[in-house]
């Protein structure tokens, strides 16, 4: 049963799950006097309210895991109140999902219905506009399971079915009325879909949806293509060669979208395609399998980034780490390396030096193996931030001069093709410059900044922003105040278009060790910039 609460729909408790909340409420009074305690005690202690607490031991309100924790602990239950919890909860979700359920076959079955009644009330002239009539759930399903599979052509069938009345020639014919009600049941239908996949169910149907848009004329595909990438969503054992190629491409073109627009942008639709990688991988053939590994750990190695650039380092690593697996299993050295760079620079910026060092060393030998000397450039570039946060100069300029040599020597040499095209000399002064920083050498490190910044390209928004910020610590940490900010306003315009949270961060930090001049003009008229940005001017 459900009920309409203020246009939620919330879905009514039976009486079974009514009588374990009451039991469980229950149990909590009888432990409260046992222990000579009373229910503002437990507020307290659980930051609740009394009321909340009342309405908890009469079965009114189930509150959180946390809730019962605290009160199991406070209690001395061992463990028995929060054992009571888990069994109320699970009974608790199941009633739900069964309701969802029950409510998306109603809504499917008015669907149908409604479906029928405009096929049965509409004029020939509403009916028919030179293409036939509106089409019947029967007549649209071969065509939906021929695209996206039979499962999934089944989860969406009355959504899809909406919007094939509303998208057929015929429906311009249709009264006003009709298609107000068509749009409004869609939108109603698609709430409670979405509410009834768990989230790992609804990331796969993502990856496949996205991989059928994928294969639409924005990416230029001819319509053999379209029609090739849509047979591998609906039967993965179909996936061919040149499917792995379109696949390979969304990756890149997400890539470009991120250069512009930042992590944010792009970061669900690369997780929705691993997912759907994902789901390739048991039914791909032998042949096939390597190229396939090597598409999802080349996801994996960009999701970590873009977690990274959104300050999850946690995340980041955990996908690195997947990436390396998937690598290793394919027998793909440079993304191998790829992972481990990227593992020591995450470690590094948390300040474990260490740990930076060992990910940056193994890089280095898999390196030595591959005939691209931009994964040695990379490699050392990684070895020289992981040894400037252990503190030691000498070895973190011996890596920089090694990643330069390495870069002229590949000059001329660098492949397309390579997952570090992107890589050139401004890149290597950036990170110069942070390392130059962390090293006590702000002179230095803004000469090594200003000789970066020229190199990078004005689309690069991420890595500009990143060269900028260094330069005005770089200016700040050597007195130079009014060029610091005039440089912070910059950066902070940079990053404000590429919407990375690492370096919002990095600009408010800055801003606030500018705290000792905020009386000052300049500072005054940064924080002028700052407001208009959103950045809120003083920290």
């Amino acid at each position: 049963m459900t009920k309409n609460d203020g246009g939620r729909t919330m879905i009514q408790d039976s009486p079974e799950l009514a009588a374990m909340k009451l039991a469980l409420g229950q149990q909590l009074t009888a432990l409260r006097q046992a222990g000579g305690k009373v229910q503002q005690q437990i507020a307290r202690r659980t930051g609740y309210t009394r009321s909340s607490v009342a309405k908890a031991e009469t079965g009114r309100q189930l509150l959180t895991r946390e809730f019962w924790t605290t009160a199991d602990e406070l209690l001395a239950a061992k463990g028995a109140l929060l054992a009571s919890y888990e069994r109320v909860r699970r009974a608790k979700e199941e009633h739900e999902a069964k309701s969802r359920e029950a409510e998306l076959a109603r809504a499917y079955a008015e669907a149908q219905a409604r479906a029928e009644e405009l096929r049965a009330t509409a004029t020939p002239s509403e009916a028919h506009n030179g293409t036939g009539g509106l089409p019947t759930g029967q007549e649209l399903l071969p065509g939906l399971v021929a695209t996206v599979g039979a499962e999934l052509a089944g989860s969406l069938a009355g959504p899809l079915l909406y919007l094939a009345l509303l998208s057929a020639p015929s429906s311009q014919a249709m009264p006003v009325a009709w298609r107000a009600q068509l749009k409004e049941q869609l939108r109603i239908f698609l709430h409670e879909w979405a509410n009834t996949v768990e989230r790992r169910e609804h990331l796969r149907l993502l990856g496949q949806l996205s991989a059928t848009i994928a294969a639409s004329p924005l990416l230029s595909l001819d319509s053999d293509e379209q029609e090739r990438l849509s047979k591998v969503v609906a039967i993965p054992s179909r996936v061919d060669a040149q499917s792995i190629v379109h696949i390979e491409t969304i990756l890149q073109d997400c890539k470009r979208q991120q250069d512009i627009f930042g992590s944010k942008a792009v970061l669900h639709t690369v997780i929705a395609q691993r997912e759907f990688v994902d789901s390739l991988l048991d039914e791909c053939s032998d042949e096939l399998r390597p190229r396939l590994l090597s598409v999802y750990s080349g996801m994996s190695i960009s999701i970590g980034y873009y977690l990274f650039d959104l300050d999850d380092v946690a995340s980041a690593m955990h996908y690195c780490e997947q990436a390396r697996a998937a690598a290793q299993e394919a027998r793909n050295t440079e993304l191998a390396v790829y992972a481990l760079c990227n593992m020591s620079y995450f470690a590094s910026w948390q300040g474990k030096a260490h740990a930076g060092l060992d990910f940056a060393a193994a890089a280095q030998n898999l390196a030595s193996k591959t005939d691209d000397a931009l994964w040695h450039v990379f490699a050392a570039e990684r070895a020289a931030i992981a040894y400037a946060i252990d503190g030691q100069h000498k070895e973190c300029m011996t890596e920089f001069d090694r990643a330069q040599a390495g870069l002229v020597s590949s000059a001329g040499r660098m492949s397309p093709e390579s997952p570090v095209y992107w890589y050139h000399e401004g890149l290597i002064d950036s990170q110069k410059s942070y390392c130059l920083l962390r090293l006590g050498q702000p002179g230095e490190a803004a000469a090594s900044a200003s000789k970066g910044l020229p190199q990078f390209g004005s689309s690069i928004v991420g890595d500009l922003a990143v060269c900028t910020l260094r330069l005005a610590t770089a200016r700040l940490q050597s007195g130079e105040v009014e060029e610091a900010t005039r440089v912070l306003g910059d950066g902070a315009l940079l990053a404000a278009r590429n919407r990375s949270v690492r370096l919002s961060h990095e600009v408010r930090t800055i801003r606030a060790s500018m705290q000792p001049w905020h009386d000052t003009a300049a500072v005054k008229e940064l924080d002028e910039r700052l407001r208009g940005m959103g950045f809120g001017g003083e920290s």
